[in-house]
């Protein structure tokens, strides 16, 4: 995966989060695992892309974290993930995400999908089909955290590994 691949997401992450709810995320240090990250978390989105370069973004995180996101962009309290929460979360990745894409339109052709949303590692997806995903934990407001997964060919997509792989069918998951 390419540097100039994994930028624009993570620096549009970073000014979704500072522009649309005043709040400064600090990204931690990226690493590579070969396990998929979206179970890890109570809350995860993700989105799948295609194009001239081909992959996903998954945004995880505990229900504390999604709970505070919620309460801070509505402005009420939320007890349990619910709907409204689900939607928060769900509709912050897709705003990095489509604003991430247009860093693309010059060097490659980018379509994204909706966003799918697991709760409580309930998913019936798959999830991109690497074998190695790049992991970075992002921390905010003192005691919350998520993390990004990013999974990225730049092969065109009819050459790209195709979706095919449940992450619960991995073994190390």
């Amino acid at each position: 995966m390419l540097k100039e691949y994994i930028t624009p997401f993570v620096k549009e992450c970073e000014e979704t989060f500072l522009n649309t709810m005043d709040i400064k995320i600090t990204a931690g240090r990226p690493y590579v695992t070969e396990v998929c990250l979206i179970n890890q978390g109570d809350v995860s989105t993700i989105i799948e892309f295609s194009g001239d370069v081909a992959g996903a973004i998954a945004m995880s995180m505990n229900k504390a974290s999604a709970l505070k996101l919620a309460d801070m962009l509505i402005g009420s309290p939320h007890g349990e993930v619910n709907n409204e929460v689900i939607e928060v979360v769900s509709e912050l990745v897709n705003i990095f995400t489509g604003q991430a894409k247009k860093h693309f339109e010059k060097v490659a052709a980018l379509f994204i999908s909706l966003p799918i949303v697991v709760v409580d590692g309930r998913f019936s997806k798959p999830f991109y089909s690497e074998s190695r995903y790049i992991a970075i934990p992002f921390s905010f407001m003192e005691d919350s955290e998520f993390i990004l997964t990013i999974s990225i060919s730049d092969e065109a997509s009819g050459g790209a590994p195709s979706l095919t792989r449940h992450f619960m069918d991995k073994p190390d998951i």
